[in-house]
């Protein structure tokens, strides 16, 4: 009897194992998009499909043709990025059309800014006819935590674009930001790296 189950469960076993290693198709990856769950939903159509529509403009700034770098599916947003910076798309839900391209945030300017901002830099975009509002920038690596202070203590998404820089990132749905913007940032250990207002 319990030579005939263990025959049974060895059986299904192998039919399990031949399955998701020869018989199930190879699957692509996602596109990378936010690490928070609730971003995670799918995307109907895949946003890379539309990449040379999405990143024009950034593109016709520079010889070099940027690319998509993000995806937060979340907030309709796609990040496109060159070797000048990187530039914020919002799309329609469907990640078809560009409803809004935001100010390119440029690297140059971000490492000259280090020296009299300190390790994180920041810009304000709105876009009021679909009330829409937010707040980007940049920040080094050492920079491990942000807080937006003038719109309730908010933490921002970010993500990793190299060289020791992360884009970090937070959308609100209103006509714009409160003024002024006040960010703090601190670092590994809680150590405030920056308290200014813009």
């Amino acid at each position: 009897m319990y030579k005939r189950l263990f025959f049974i469960l060895l059986g299904l076993v192998l039919i399990a194992l031949i399955y998701f290693t020869v018989i199930s198709p190879a699957t692509t990856p996602k596109e990378r998009s936010s690490t928070t769950e609730k971003n995670n939903s799918a995307i109907e159509a895949s946003p890379t499909k539309y990449e040379d529509k999405f990143c024009a403009q950034l593109s016709g700034q520079s010889d070099v043709p940027a690319k998509i770098d993000f995806i937060d599916v979340k907030s309709n947003l796609v990040f496109c990025k060159n070797d000048l910076g990187v530039m914020p798309i919002l799309t329609n839900k469907e990640f078809t059309d560009v409803k809004k391209a935001f100010h390119a945030l440029n690297f140059a300017e971000f490492k000259e800014e280090l020296v009299e901002r300190g390790y994180i830099t920041w810009q304000a975009d709105n876009f009021p006819k679909e009330k829409f509002s937010m707040i980007s920038g940049f920040a080094t690596d050492k920079v491990k935590t942000i807080i937006i202070n003038s719109e309730d203590n908010i933490q921002p998404n970010k993500f990793f674009i190299g060289d020791n820089v992360w884009f970090w990132y937070v959308t609100f749905h209103k006509d714009k930001v409160n003024m002024p913007i006040k960010v703090t940032s601190y670092d590994a250990k809680g150590h405030n790296l920056t308290d200014v207002d813009e």
